[in-house]
C-alpha cells in the first residue's frame, strides 16, 4: 500500500505538470473562503487555548492572577497560543464609589453562572473543560493554570479559525468575518461565540499592597457580539471545507478601539461545554 503522504506528493507533482503545460493561470485556493475544499494539513494548524478568568476590582489576590496570565502569555511560555478573557463578575466586581468604570455586564454574570460559581476569586476556566482532580470547571489555584493550559496545547487541532476585521473610525462600526475550516468531519452540536475585550483601562484596583488608583486592567470582557452563549453552527462541518459568517458591532464612544480585540471560539453546545478552537485578532491591526 502506498503511504498517504506519498500519494499526496504525487498528486501535487501531477497537478503542477498539468498547470505548467497550459497558458491558464493556476487558481490559488483560499483557506478562509466559504466552500473551500482544499485539503488542510492538520499538522500546520496551531491549537490555541482559551482562559476565562473571573476577577474584580475589590479582589485583593486578582492582580496576582493577572500577573500569572501575563507570564503564561510571554514568548518564553505559551505566547499567542494562549488567549485570555477577564470577566468582572461576582461579589468582588462591585466598583468603588470613585471608580471611573464599571466593568460588570449582564452577559459576564450569565457566563459566570453558566461555567459554575467558584468557591473563591480569582478563578479561571481553561477551554471550558473539567480536568482530572477538579470538582468542576472553575480552577481557583491560579498557580496551576499553566499546567492545564499545557495539557490542552498538546491536543491536536480539529479546525482552524480565521478572523478578519474592518473598522470605520467615523461611525465606530466594526465588522468581523469568522471562517471555520475543520480538518475532519464533525457532527457534534457546536456554537460559535464572538466577543470583544479591551486592554489598558486604568482605574481603581485593590491589590496585596493596598488600593491602587492607576491600575491597568487587561483582557477586560466588554460584550458578546454573538448571543451570550454563542450562535449555533447550522452548516455542516465537512473536512477541509470552510464556512464563514460576518458580524457587526458598534463600539461605544468610551472604548478605545486601538486597545480592543476580538476573541472567537467554537465550543460544544449540549452536554459538554468544551472549547475546540479559539482565535484572537486586534480590532485595528
Amino acid at each position: 500500500m502506498i503511504p498517504r503522504n506519498i500519494k499526496y506528493i504525487a498528486f501535487l507533482l501531477i497537478a503542477y505538470i498539468l498547470v505548467a503545460c497550459t497558458e491558464n493561470k493556476p487558481i490559488i485556493p483560499c483557506l478562509s473562503c466559504e466552500g473551500n475544499t482544499t485539503p488542510v494539513n492538520p499538522s500546520t494548524i496551531v491549537k490555541k487555548v482559551l482562559m476565562e478568568e473571573f476577577t474584580g476590582v475589590r479582589c485583593v489576590n486578582c492582580p496576582q492572577a493577572k500577573t500569572e496570565i501575563d507570564n503564561l502569555q510571554s514568548e518564553s511560555l505559551f505566547g499567542e497560543d494562549f488567549i485570555a478573557v477577564a470577566y468582572h463578575a461576582g461579589f468582588f466586581s462591585r466598583p468603588y464609589s470613585d471608580s471611573k468604570n464599571d466593568y460588570r455586564t449582564e452577559q459576564g454574570d450569565a457566563i459566570l453562572e453558566f461555567l459554575d460559581q467558584p468557591i473563591g476569586f480569582p478563578s479561571g476556566v481553561v477551554n471550558r473543560k473539567q480536568f482530572s482532580g477538579e470538582d468542576d470547571l472553575q480552577i481557583e489555584a491560579f498557580a496551576t493554570w499553566g499546567g492545564f493550559v499545557g495539557q490542552e496545547l498538546e491536543e491536536a487541532a480539529v479546525m482552524s479559525l480565521d478572523l478578519e476585521t474592518t473598522y470605520n473610525e467615523s461611525n465606530r462600526v466594526l465588522n468581523v468575518s469568522v471562517a471555520i475550516t475543520p480538518t475532519e468531519n464533525i457532527s457534534d452540536a457546536l456554537n460559535l461565540s464572538v466577543l470583544i475585550t479591551e486592554n489598558d483601562i486604568v482605574d481603581v484596583q485593590l491589590t496585596p499592597d493596598g488600593r491602587v488608583d492607576n491600575y491597568a486592567q487587561t483582557h477586560v470582557f466588554r460584550a458578546m457580539i454573538t448571543n451570550t452563549f454563542g450562535n449555533r453552527i447550522d452548516e455542516a462541518l465537512i473536512a477541509n471545507q470552510s464556512i464563514s459568517n460576518i458580524y457587526s458591532f458598534t463600539l461605544p464612544s468610551d472604548w478605545v478601539a486601538e486597545n480592543c480585540k476580538i476573541v472567537a471560539f467554537v465550543h460544544h453546545a449540549e452536554q459538554s461545554k468544551e472549547v475546540l478552537q479559539v482565535e484572537e485578532v486586534a480590532v485595528i491591526k
